[in-house]
């Protein structure tokens, strides 16, 4: 990512304010719409939940910039992804329903250079989870 594509991710996410959780109630919504069988995976309150990743999508977009410093999180993440059941399949349909979620939520500011900044760092960050979720299955397989 660019230094530039890196500050827009930033930007647009930080412009959200408020809305940042019900984004993330969108989000589930999508996600749920394009595969009713991913729902099953959530056994926490729906709203605990929101509030989750909420929190996370929060820290890696802060932290994205800094592979050194999101890289380990991210690995725990996809860990414990392995746990909940996700497999590879997953990633794409969690990425379309983010970007769909942040594109509405961010409406006419949402531009050919802002999707192409969230797509990119959401292809980032799923593939160093789907490598640690790699990992960790290997391991315990």
């Amino acid at each position: 990512m660019t230094p530039e594509q890196l500050a827009l991710v930033q930007a647009s996410y930080a412009s959200l304010g408020d809305e940042r959780t019900e984004t993330t109630r969108e989000f589930y919504r999508r996600l749920f719409a394009a595969d009713p069988t991913v729902e099953a995976m959530f056994s926490t309150d729906p709203e605990v939940q929101t509030e989750k990743f909420t929190s996370e999508l929060a820290a890696i977009v802060e932290a994205i910039g800094s592979f050194d410093e999101v890289s380990p999180r991210l690995g725990d993440l996809a860990a414990r992804h392995v746990d909940y059941g996700v497999l590879t399949r997953h990633y794409r349909l969690v990425g379309e329903a983010l970007l769909g979620a942040l594109a509405a939520a961010l409406g006419p500011a949402w531009d050919e250079a802002t999707e192409a900044a969230w797509r990119l760092a959401y292809n980032l960050v799923a593939e160093v989870m789907m490598s640690a979720a790699a990992e960790v299955s290997r391991s315990a397989g």
